[in-house]
């Protein structure tokens, strides 16, 4: 499988930072106080893609400074690594009367704990938010009437133009709109499609896309997510809508961010930006690696500071026959990792065991995530 688990939540593209400042200063998170916590950060950043001229500067001055931070890298890197090798390639279920080869959760847990990412850690990796998560005061709603509200709405969702199958193969298939623009859909998304002389509108009922818009100045492409819609003339970029939280990300060109009900306009995102909700319905922007957009075109799910509901609603798809329900009672969970699209049930298996969880199946294919 390759689920790596690389927890928790690396602050550093939080928010965009001021360019004059970006360019000429670079600060550690405040939880690196030693030479090896240093060490433990630069693991962690590297492993997430290049770095910008500012923190190449500062990881060449820090290994300057003492020959010993060489090696202090070195182990850090060896430790992060075993940490992944340890959450891939979770053995799945085994049938009756067949030898069984159990997951061994227990060292999953600890291989995490001693990396600080769960309670009951050493501590935590720096430059990462504590496993220990706040619990959001709000009241749990009764399961039974979570399922009546799911048939209800299956019941009065629009029919779709577009959709994509729930299989990882589905990620390789060009659609080419009427404008010549060229979309590739995530497994389960659903499109709405309208196009006539003043416009081209998209509307993603669920799911994400990736989409190189062919240029037409007279009549921008307009994709519609929630109560925010990215509007660009010609460019390449995500957009997606998973568990009712929108999420832009731009590989080329310019695109428009603005409230779907006005003309507020929310943000101007360049390459290498993203902007994404978070469950309480907040914006975030960031930055990310242009060329891990979309990576999930070539078969792999690469998560940053991703919520647990948009990540499961993700892999539901790719799991016929099972739809999942968040218990609102465990507070917010973030992930930041990667995964193959054609093993959903190693990936969930590995954030089971990650988050001390335990899914409850019921009748009709519902399944509850809690907390043990």
């Amino acid at each position: 499988m390759c689920f790596a688990i690389r927890l928790l939540h690396i602050k550093l593209f939080d928010q965009l930072p001021d360019p004059a400042i970006a360019m000429t200063e670079f600060r550690y998170p405040d939880d690196c106080q030693s030479n090896e916590d240093i060490a433990d950060f630069w693991a962690i950043r590297l492993d997430q893609g290049d770095l910008d001229r500012c923190e190449q500067t500062a990881f060449e001055n820090w290994q300057a400074e003492n020959s010993g931070n060489v090696r202090l890298l070195m182990r850090a890197r060896q430790t992060w690594r075993s940490m992944e090798i340890a959450v891939t390639d979770s053995p799945r279920p085994v049938q009756e009367n067949t030898e069984r080869q159990p997951v061994d959760l227990d060292g999953i847990r600890a291989d995490l704990e001693r990396l600080g990412a769960l309670e009951g850690g050493q501590g935590r990796l720096p430059g990462m938010r504590s496993g220990k998560r706040r619990f959001r005061p709000k009241l749990a709603a009764a399961i039974g009437l979570v399922l009546v509200g799911l048939f209800v709405l299956g019941g009065l969702r629009r029919d779709p133009d577009l959709i994509a199958a729930n299989d990882a193969s589905a990620v390789r298939e060009i659609h080419e709109l009427t404008d010549g623009s060229r979309v590739w859909m995530e497994p389960g998304t659903r499109l709405a499609v309208k196009y006539d002389d003043t416009g081209r509108d998209i509307t993603v009922l669920e799911g994400g896309i990736y989409i190189e818009v062919a240029p037409d100045k007279s009549r921008p492409l307009r994709v519609r997510l929630n109560d925010i819609t990215a509007q660009a003339v010609g460019t390449a970029f995500v957009a997606s809508k998973w568990g009712g939280l929108a999420r832009v990300e731009v590989s080329e060109g310019l695109v428009d961010l603005r409230q779907s009900d006005g003309n507020i306009r929310l943000a101007k995102l360049s390459a290498g930006r993203a902007a994404w909700q978070l469950p309480t319905g907040d914006m975030r922007y960031g930055t990310r690696d242009v060329d891990r957009i979309a990576g999930w075109r070539n078969g792999r799910w690469m998560v940053n500071e991703m919520s647990l509901e948009e990540l499961i609603a993700r892999i539901s798809p790719l799991l016929p026959g099972q739809n999942f329900i968040l218990d609102p009672r465990m507070g917010d969970i973030f992930v930041t990792g990667n995964f193959d699209l054609a093993k959903p049930d190693s990936a969930m298996n590995a954030l089971m065991a990650a988050y001390d969880l335990e899914n409850k199946a019921y009748p009709g294919g519902f399944h509850l995530i809690s907390k043990k």
